[in-house]
């Protein structure tokens, strides 16, 4: 369920051109990163899946993801209200380290 880089999938980061991630930070919301998946449909692809996982806490399910730090990123904003998110500032930094369990929204 990560978001799809497109061209720039499986790659280094810092082999990728500066004008790419210039033309990202310009339009974060809608530029299609690697020509793939923008910000915004990755962010609608998650909210589908976290809107779901809220039916089923309702009614006293658990649910455990084993994902990627985007999506644990992208879930964090959605459980704090944050649909969208339009400058890449304001992307949230921090990330689980390998491994690392995260709880969001849980007892």
């Amino acid at each position: 369920m990560e978001m799809d880089f497109g061209r720039w999938e499986g790659r280094r980061w810092d082999s990728i051109p500066q004008a790419a991630y210039d033309a990202w930070t310009a339009d974060f919301w809608q530029h299609r990163f690697g020509d793939a998946e923008s910000v915004a449909e990755f962010m609608a692809r998650v909210e589908q899946v976290w809107c779901e996982v809220q039916v089923h806490r309702a009614r006293g399910v658990a649910q455990v993801w084993l994902t990627h730090a985007g999506v644990i990123r992208a879930v964090h904003l959605l459980s704090q209200g944050v649909r969208e998110v339009h400058e890449a500032a304001l992307w949230p930094a921090a990330a689980p380290a390998f491994g690392q369990c995260v709880v969001i929204g849980g007892p």
